[in-house]
């Protein structure tokens, strides 16, 4: 049976605009696809089923990038905050500023500042100043646009920087959503073989961020439950599917199962869920767009090198290519035209690249750069590309004939060397699926598991299942004398997330044992040694006298008690946690002395008159008999702790100090914005104050006097705003904006009263008649009818009437004697 598919439109409608009654209704689910060059992100809210949150430039993406733009003025021994920007802002404020723009962060959040990835992010991106951070040896960028600490400089972590975007992924979001809608549960994708301190170093920036995070979600899992949203599958025959995501970092290919399951429902009845299944992945860690872009900055930079151009340049300089390489301006410039020259091939046979003032103030233009040659360097990578789908297919243990389709996804994919590729080894171009969106299906399904967990949202049923990249062992030494840890699987690579297990030990004292994560070895180490990353560190405090108690208690001989633990692979995040543990023993019980019936006297009266005979030979004969033993399991409770191990978790006054130095550029940026909107403001005003001038309506309502004060405001107002104020305060601008208004708005309500007074006098003079009218019939209908009620009832009216048509006639005679330049007595609003 083939999937019944559905427009993606309807994926909306697949959210039940219904909250539950313990919802909030301001409750959101924020979704985000963190990826090394674009982030995406969605939101679902009450009245909004499933929405891509624009960026500010109503774009569908944001370049994964933030920059600060040095302030112009501050005061003298205060730190002046800078301008930040972000996405497309900050990329174009590298060719300026490269040494305080920070793109592509993804590569090196939680990394050791010696780690390979760092040093090829530093040479990326020569300007930036990295540095250990001040709490542990994470990544740090150095940078004046930081506020000062005691001993000098300041500092940005990564995840600050993070933060900072995932900020201003909020503030859009509350743009579609409305500023007081409460976005607090975030849903991340991440890719499969994301380590756990990757993975903390995401969860802290989101914290510092002020959101929780709900769950990660593996991007494949994410694009195929994006793929299910709106499909049905047979529960006889499934439907396997690959999906293959080359993004800009990594690439990995993810090996899922569709199918329809019957399961059990309210009472008697059924109900048929859909499940998604991941049963294999594979991945590169380092292949992806940047590594295509790599190849054509090396292009263009021996280009430059050799272009006539530069040879007085490199006669002065023999290794201008280094020196041109590690220029921070240069390179952001290089880095910039190699995307664009990348992503024109996707579609061109060739293209031409240019580069103003690349260096020393050197126009560049290049050769002709074509695909053909493109692509003959990138055939070093075939065997990477199509690597993670044998991978995937190879762990799952599935013929690759089984598979459906491939599901792309990620910019990189548009490669057409990577496109045709993939459509070799899959089978033909026919297999390649193209039914959902190769940048936006990620963060849809993310989004769309995140509104499912949260239980304020009634969803489609689709049911998950993902694995781990990685092995799980435990590293512990089995006594106290013991010189070499033991080390002992718990997960082999590629368990289920959710499995759980019940580890046993021959252990009856403390015990301490740490966590790993057993990891492939890395792609380019030419020994290919398998690594290990240290998670957590576990430590009992009362094994020994939990034990003695077993003993105490209930006899348990030392070699007969059993240590044990249950871990977990948490659903949340993917990481093993332990999450029980306790001391055991079988003991022999002796069962309890049966009960005497409760018969009472009535039975003793008839075994005295011999009644009942047969049954006391019985019961006797019973007790005559030893009863068994019963065995039962003791337990006891082991009280123990976890400490994280890797990188130390920051203290809690550091992470204040973090959030309220974050909030200090939040603070700024928003009085730079109400600034900047009444400035804009003002310049408005003025323009359209000095067009009121000439407008005859207004010359009518004003004197000449008038509108030479006001002519003379507007004047300095202009002058003012180009001169001294544009480095004046919000309070300033807004004491300019009052100066004129109060000198114009008078005026124009004269302008406004003019028209709209004479209709408002008309209604009320219409009412005026109507009423009273009204109350002539009812005073003759009472006399015609004797009847003295009418009467009586009719006084309030009758004395409203009077009171309200003298008002208005006393007002009117009063506006009649005006000028028209002058205040009026009577308003529309008044009637």
């Amino acid at each position: 049976m083939r999937p019944i598919s559905a427009s993606p439109a309807a994926l909306a409608g697949l959210l039940v605009l219904s909250v539950s009654s313990l919802a909030s209704a301001s409750a959101a689910v924020l979704g985000i696809d963190f990826g090394q060059e674009f982030i995406k992100a969605a939101l679902v809210k009450p009245g909004i089923p499933l929405e891509i949150v624009l960026t500010k430039d109503t774009k569908r993406k944001e370049a994964a990038a933030v920059g600060f733009k040095p302030a112009s003025n501050g005061k003298e021994g205060e730190f002046a905050y800078p301008e930040r920007l972000y996405g497309a802002d900050a990329v174009n404020l590298a060719a300026r500023f490269p040494h305080d723009v920070y793109p592509g962060l993804k590569k090196v959040m939680g990394q050791h500042i010696t780690d390979d990835s760092v040093m090829a992010y530093w040479a990326r991106n020569p300007a930036l100043s990295v540095v250990p951070n001040l709490f542990r040896s994470t990544v740090a960028f150095q940078s004046s646009s930081a506020p000062p600490v005691d001993s000098g400089e300041g500092e940005f972590t990564v995840e600050e920087l993070l933060a900072m975007q995932f900020k201003s992924i909020v503030y859009n979001a509350k743009a579609l959503a409305g500023a007081n809608t409460r976005i607090r549960d975030v849903v991340f994708t991440v890719p499969a073989f994301l380590k756990a301190e990757e993975r903390s170093s995401l969860k802290l920036a989101a914290e510092l961020a002020g959101l929780k995070v709900m769950s990660f979600v593996s991007d494949g899992l994410a694009v195929g439950i994006n793929y299910a949203t709106t499909r049905t599958f047979n529960e006889s025959s499934p439907e396997y599917h690959i999906v293959y995501d080359m993004g800009a970092g990594s690439t990995t290919a993810t090996l899922l199962r569709f199918q329809g399951r019957s399961v059990k429902d309210v009472g008697r009845f059924n109900k048929t869920v859909q499940e998604v299944t991941v049963l294999g992945i594979g991945y590169d860690t380092e292949l992806g767009g940047d590594i295509f872009n790599q190849e054509i900055f090396e292009i263009l930079l021996d280009d430059f090198v050799n272009n006539p151009k530069a040879k007085g340049l490199l006669e002065e300089d023999p290794d201008l290519k280094n020196t041109v390489r590690t220029n921070g301006r240069a390179a952001s410039k290089l880095w910039k035209e190699a995307t664009r020259v990348r992503q024109i091939l996707s579609a061109n046979t060739d293209t031409v690249a240019s580069i103003e003032s690349l260096y020393k103030d050197i126009d560049f233009r290049s050769s002709k750069i074509t695909r053909a040659t493109f692509e003959k360097l990138l055939a070093q990578y075939e065997a990477r590309i199509t690597k993670p789908i044998t991978d995937a297919i190879s762990n799952a243990n599935v013929a690759l004939s089984e598979v459906n389709t491939l599901i792309v996804h990620g910019g990189a994919v548009r490669t057409p060397f990577v496109g045709k590729k993939i459509e070799d080894i899959i089978g033909g171009a026919e297999k390649i699926s193209k039914q959902v969106n190769p940048d936006e299906s990620a963060v849809l399904g993310a989004t769309f598991k995140g509104a499912a967990e949260s239980g304020a949202f009634k969803v489609k049923e689709i049911r998950t299942q993902d694995i781990g990249a990685f092995g799980v062992s435990i590293k512990y030494k089995k006594d106290a004398e013991a010189k070499k840890e033991t080390v002992q699987q718990i997960f082999p690579f590629y368990s289920k997330i959710g499995s759980e297990k019940v580890i046993p030990f021959s252990r009856n004292s403390e015990l301490t044992f740490n966590t790993v994560h057993n990891l492939p070895p890395r792609i380019n180490d030419p020994n290919q040694k398998p690594r290990q990353e240290l998670l957590e560190t576990i430590e009992t405090s009362n094994l020994t006298s939990s034990v003695k108690k077993l003993q105490d208690d209930f006899g348990c001989a030392e070699n007969d008690i059993v240590t044990k633990f249950g871990i977990v692979l948490n659903p949340k995040d993917s990481l093993p946690k332990v999450i029980r543990f306790w001391v055991e023993c079988g003991v022999e019980v002796a069962p309890e002395a049966p009960k005497r019936d409760a018969g009472g006297a009535f039975e003793d009266v008839k075994g005295f008159f011999g009644y009942g005979k047969k049954d006391a030979s019985k019961s006797t004969k019973s007790a005559d008999s030893q009863p068994r033993a019963i065995r039962r399991i003791e337990k006891i409770p082991v009280k123990y702790t976890i400490t994280k191990a890797g990188f130390p978790n920051i203290p809690e006054k550091d992470m204040t100090s973090l959030i309220l130095k974050i909030r200090g550029f939040d603070k700024h940026d928003k009085e730079r914005k109400d600034l900047e909107e009444a400035r804009n403001n003002l310049e408005a005003y003025t323009y359209r104050a000095r067009g009121y001038l000439s407008d005859d309506a207004f010359i009518a309502v004003s004197t000449e006097e008038q509108r030479e004060r006001l002519d003379a405001m507007i004047s300095e107002a202009s002058d003012w705003l180009y001169g001294d104020g544009y480095t004046a305060g919000l309070k300033e601008v807004h004491q300019k904006i009052k100066q004129l208004e109060a000198l114009e708005a008078p005026i124009s309500k004269r302008r406004t009263e003019k028209d709209s007074l004479p209709e408002a006098l008309k209604g009320l003079n219409n009412i005026l008649i109507s009423m009273k009218g009204f109350i002539e019939r009812e005073e003759s209908l009472a006399e015609a009818q004797s009847d003295d009620s009418y009467s009586f009832d009719l006084k309030p009216l009758k004395k409203a009437y009077e009171k309200e048509r003298a008002w208005v006639e006393e007002k009117s005679a009063a506006q009649e004697k005006l000028q028209p330049h002058e205040g009026p007595i009577l308003t529309s609003e008044e009637i």
